[in-house]
């Protein structure tokens, strides 16, 4: 088979698309990130380095600077959530692009604007010091670690899948945080009642066909992680009992469930839908330890429940500092940034974890009260893979996102539309308030200015595109 790298595809213009002055700068850090960005592929069907994305989390100062999972939950307003585990609020030090080796909290939540996608705002609690300055938290002062899983938004209010973990990383329950839209304020955070060890929230499929809600989770049987799927009516409460797939129907009994893959699959993966089909993208299981876990893998399945078979890779990744493997792990598909029939795929790095294992993975911290590290070590790294070939189960053609015609329009002229067939069209305005067009062509907004056009696709896609009226 024959094996070619990513770095061929990444081009110095890249660089020059996340060049915002007011948000980034061009620092060693950047440089060093192009020198060991890297993940080999087969030649056939090879994702590519998004080098957009993976600027937009080149963070500074002002907020989240560092951090992992990296999950995002689409908002119905274009808005984008992007949920992280433990991560960095100190300012990066641009002469060197360090950061301490200490970070500052256990969880955060980022907002990505809609018109301005490099605009991510930190949400975090400055009414608290040291990590009560999470994001999610029990109670004001509860110093209990919770890091994200997926979500989705039902109505006015999002909702947040967090695991609660120990002090020695054992996991202590699931709870469900509630937000209400637009402002985003958290209204409670709820247990899941026991689910048999299976730990739900891994990913959340609303599949419009079925009428249901589909909530992957996980569940350790020995040293291996298992998937599993249960399912609520798209109109239900994610706080009431779910029903498990037990391989041939439904149980709300979760110790009936079945899993829904031969294969194991990472602590944490995505299930999507995309060309009426479902897929699955997971990770090999590095157990933590640099220069394992690189290979990023899609199955893929005729139900939401799978079987998830016909195992494509994704990725080999391939990134290094100092000339050793990083720690790499957290591989998340974006679904809703899907563009053109490529999906946005995130992954994570670190190499902080393996202070507890030099001869593996020599650290940048040995001394994590006075050391520094490279900040880009501890920051997401995006990819974009085509959903098309050798992926066997994909047929037809594969949908392109949407255009608009006439684009930039004269106020009140008519707008046509070409691209996927359409159940809803929203008209955001950059204020964020917005207004519903019936599907086929309609007339551009009076007021002449910058507007974002949210169509929702009969395929459960949801496509973002900028319009510009004088």
């Amino acid at each position: 088979m024959q094996i070619i790298s990513c770095f061929n595809n990444l081009h110095v213009v890249g660089v020059v698309l996340f060049m915002n002055p007011n948000t980034y700068k061009l620092s060693a850090g950047i440089l060093s990130m192009l020198l060991f960005f890297g993940c080999s592929l087969q030649a056939q069907n090879h994702a590519t380095p998004d080098s957009l994305f993976t600027g937009y989390f080149r963070l500074n100062s002002g907020g989240w600077t560092a951090g992992d999972a990296t999950i995002s939950v689409p908002l119905p307003d274009g808005r984008t959530i992007w949920l992280f585990g433990d991560s960095y609020l100190a300012d990066v030090d641009t002469n060197n692009n360090t950061l301490p080796c200490l970070f500052q909290v256990r969880n955060c939540m980022l907002v990505q604007d809609a018109d301005n996608p490099e605009i991510l705002t930190t949400n975090v609690d400055n009414t608290q010091t040291g990590v009560l300055r999470s994001t999610f938290k029990l109670a004001p002062d509860d110093p209990t670690i919770l890091w994200p899983g997926h979500g989705f938004t039902y109505n006015d209010t999002v909702f947040i899948y967090l695991d609660a973990i120990g002090q020695n990383l054992e996991n202590q329950g699931v709870y469900v945080a509630k937000l209400q839209l637009p402002g985003l304020a958290i209204e409670g955070i709820y247990p899941l009642s026991e689910q048999d060890e299976i730990l739900s929230g891994r990913a959340v499929l609303t599949d419009s066909a079925s009428g249901y809600r589909y909530i992957y989770g996980n569940k350790l049987n020995w040293i291996v992680w298992e998937p599993y799927v249960s399912r609520m009516p798209i109109d239900g409460n994610p706080l009431a009992p779910y029903e498990y797939y037990t391989g041939s129907s439904w149980s709300t009994n979760p110790s009936e469930a079945l899993k829904i893959m031969a294969d194991p699959v990472s602590p944490g993966f995505s299930v999507f839908k995309f060309d009426n089909k479902y897929f699955m993208l997971t990770q090999e299981n590095g157990y933590l330890s640099c220069g394992l876990g690189r290979e990023i893998y899609l199955y893929e399945g005729a139900h939401p429940w799978g079987p998830f078979e016909n195992k494509t890779l994704v990725c080999t990744v391939e990134d290094k500092f100092n000339d050793n493997y990083l720690l790499t792990y957290n591989a998340q598909a974006h679904p809703s940034f899907i563009q053109n029939g490529e999906l946005l795929v995130s992954y994570n790095l670190n190499d902080w974890v393996d202070t507890l294992a030099p001869y593996i993975c020599p650290s940048q911290c040995k001394d994590v009260w006075h050391d520094r590290m490279d900040a880009d070590t501890y920051r997401p790294k995006f990819v974009r893979y085509p959903l098309g070939e050798p992926v066997s189960a994909v047929t037809g053609m594969i949908k392109p996102a949407f255009n608009l015609f006439p684009n930039p329009a004269k106020s009140g002229s008519i707008i046509n539309i070409e691209g996927p067939e359409i159940r809803n069209i929203n008209i955001m305005t950059s204020s964020g308030s917005a207004y519903t067009m019936k599907p086929g062509s309609f007339h551009a907004p009076e007021q002449p200015g910058a507007y974002i056009v949210v169509i929702y696709a009969t395929d459960d896609k949801v496509y973002f595109k900028k319009m510009m009226v004088y």
